[in-house]
């Protein structure tokens, strides 16, 4: 989406040609949160995250929404505390036992 807006530029901060990042936060009736994007794994069959459920595997389908640098905000039935697998793919089968590894 688009927009343009118009920015008092009390100290010169934005010089002419100079592009600003901005947070715009937007309210949604969709539960969503924020993964890494390397969490999402795209198929030519769907797109999901793998949820541990149980010690176990769990594929979750999710729809990718705006990145936010290394995150990506998808939609789908997850819930605040949801562990993922951070370096998710479609190699990792449902079912599979995962282990916690810390960095």
């Amino acid at each position: 989406m688009a927009v343009e807006l118009d920015v008092i530029n009390k100290d010169q901060s934005l010089a002419p040609g100079m592009y600003p990042t901005v947070h715009w936060p937007v309210r949604s009736s969709e539960q969503s949160l924020f993964v890494p994007k390397t969490s999402v794994v795209t198929t030519t069959e769907r797109t999901f995250v793998i949820r541990e459920t149980n010690g176990r595997a769990e594929w979750v389908n999710v729809q990718k929404g705006p990145a936010d640098g290394d995150m990506i905000r998808v939609m789908g039935p997850l819930k605040p505390g949801d562990r993922v697998v951070k370096r998710a793919n479609d190699e990792i089968r449902e079912g599979t036992v995962l282990t916690a590894h810390h960095s």
